[in-house]
């Protein structure tokens, strides 16, 4: 399939820069397009969260963006490299802001992210959930926190206390399968923006992650496409609205 790059990478664009995309462990930043030079073939993005720099390293470096065609929902990309580090960029009507400017490689293909960039919590997006485990029902806030979120999986954090008994972390182990109902919430709208239910694993239990804390990482072990998409527009939608409110603050 042939793809334009002029009607698919144009200013105000939300992309995504992923890094080593073909790997195992690839690594996505969210961005947004402020300006593209089509004959030079050249594209200024937003500094990420976390920024990046000449000593970032990396093998791979693509372009992406989601786009719907033929009522199906395509990541779709370009191979690129930066060329140039912008401390003030211009914004009309706004204060000067960070930005890359990357030369790109054609042709548009189609991209697949095996992994995602994980989400931390703000005081806007945040993730509501309960885990059924022995029978016994573990919600948010008061059993455990969601700190962050992808497709693959989530961290949860738990406060020790000597009065709570049998919370989530005397009682999992790393393999230990659980299923978890998820309610994706933007504190600006009404209600949820999605609840679905996933089946998890845990694969990882600090117990030392702070003197109060416990950090237990959970992998995903089924989404559907449905709520795979979902979760993707919740994500990518909660980056880059970051990413406007730190370039209006300059």
């Amino acid at each position: 399939m042939d793809f334009d790059v002029k009607k698919i990478f144009f200013p105000s664009v939300g992309v995504s820069i992923v890094f080593n995309i073909n790997s195992d462990f690839p690594v996505s930043k969210s961005s947004i397009i402020y300006d593209a030079d089509f004959k030079k073939q050249t594209i200024t993005i937003a500094q990420p969260i976390p920024p990046i720099s000449l000593a970032t390293s990396f093998e791979q470096l693509h372009l992406t963006t989601l786009v719907n065609i033929d009522q199906r929902r395509l990541r779709i990309g370009v191979r690129c490299r930066p060329i140039q580090f912008i401390s003030n960029y211009p914004m009309a009507g706004g204060l000067p802001v960070k930005a890359i400017v990357v030369k790109y490689q054609l042709p548009v293909i189609e991209t697949n992210i095996r992994s995602a960039f994980r989400l931390p919590m703000t005081s806007r997006y945040t993730v509501k959930a309960k885990i059924v485990y022995n029978k016994q029902e573990y919600r948010t806030p008061s059993d455990f926190k969601i700190k962050d979120i992808s497709f693959s999986g989530l961290g949860l954090i738990i406060l020790e206390t000597k009065k709570k008994r049998n919370t989530l972390s005397s009682l999992l182990k790393v393999g230990t399968e659980m299923i978890m109902g998820l309610a994706l919430v933007d504190r600006d709208q009404p209600g949820a923006i999605g609840t679905f239910p996933v089946r998890i694993e845990v694969v990882r239990i600090n117990m030392n992650y702070s003197e109060t804390h416990t950090l237990i990482g959970l992998k995903i072990i089924n989404l559907t496409q449905k709520n795979q998409e979902m979760l993707n527009r919740f994500i990518h939608t909660a980056q880059i609205e970051e990413l406007k409110r730190i370039s209006k603050k300059g």
